[in-house]
């Protein structure tokens, strides 16, 4: 039996709200996807916020009294969670490429780093895509894979969401612990060309070179049942590859319909999107059936 397709909201719905936001998580939700994505980091008093950078961006993060950060931005492992929640999140800088990038996205005011556990409570029923952003090349960013992997799990089994959650990451040691510590939750194995070039690191062992170049068969040999590639460098054959092991493929992050389109016909298992109401349009076009919405 075929599994449904899935429609991931990228950082929530990027393209439409400030990402990794309750109000985007929200949006996301009311919109109809199966899973809303964000990132995750730790503040110095083991709180998990959702950040994509481990940093406070300065291209995204106004102080108390409304001005711009200046770079670099400080690590969030190094502010307690009052201190990170101080910051506002949710406007893109004004002349900043990101705004040109997302000229649709509704900015906000007064919208902070949310906690992981925030967004569960408005996420009852919608399946999330929890990515453990972690740096095997710059290990001071954060704390370790497995410490990261302890502080989602705590924070998805206080509230009862496990079963409702996939953790996905390109740091490869993080997924591996899991699947170690916790056999049967959903893991997510993402790649792009620079943790493919580098390998040994980012997977901590194992590279495409053991099997014939074959990033598929890499995740098949992790025990992994869904990879995320970039979807830019991916190819029909690598996605037949792929479902022939028995693998979902999530290409990441797709926002052309036309990209949606082809990649539906190559027979992907998902697409992770900033605009989920445009590949809602796609897949009903091409006949699939819609996530509901939720509220």
């Amino acid at each position: 039996m075929s599994r449904p397709f899935e429609l991931h909201g990228h950082r929530g719905a990027r393209g439409l709200w400030p990402e990794n936001t309750l109000p985007a998580f929200a949006h996301a939700i009311t919109m109809g996807v199966t899973a809303i994505e964000m990132d995750v980091a730790l503040t110095s008093d083991g709180v998990v916020l959702l950040s994509h950078d481990p940093i406070l961006d300065p291209i995204l993060t106004r102080g108390p009294e409304g001005d711009w950060i200046d770079p670099p931005g400080a690590l969030l492992r190094d502010l307690t969670y009052a201190e990170a929640a101080r910051f506002d999140v949710g406007r893109i800088k004004p002349g900043a490429a990101q705004a040109t990038l997302f000229p649709h996205q509704q900015g906000m005011d007064g919208v902070g780093l949310p906690r992981l556990l925030d967004v569960l409570a408005i996420a009852e029923g919608a399946r999330l895509s929890i990515e453990l952003k972690t740096f095997p090349d710059h290990p001071e960013w954060t704390v370790s894979p497995e410490a990261m992997a302890d502080a989602v799990l705590a924070v998805l089994d206080q509230a009862g969401a496990a079963a409702q959650a996939r953790i996905i990451s390109f740091d490869w040691r993080g997924l591996r612990y899991l699947h170690r510590v916790r056999p049967g939750l959903s893991l997510g194995y993402l790649t792009d060309g620079e943790t493919c070039a580098a390998a040994r690191l980012w997977w901590d062992g194992p590279s495409p070179d053991d099997f014939g170049g074959s990033t598929a068969r890499t995740v098949a040999a992790e025990g992994g049942l869904v990879w995320g590639p970039d979807a830019t460098t991916l190819t029909r054959s690598e996605v037949e590859e792929a479902r022939g092991l028995g693998i979902l493929v999530n290409p990441w992050t797709v926002n052309d319909p036309a990209d949606m389109a082809r990649l539906i016909d190559w027979g992907v298992g998902a697409v992770t999107t900033d605009y989920p109401d445009r590949a809602r349009a796609v897949m009903a076009a091409a006949g699939l059936p819609l996530p509901p919405m939720l509220y």
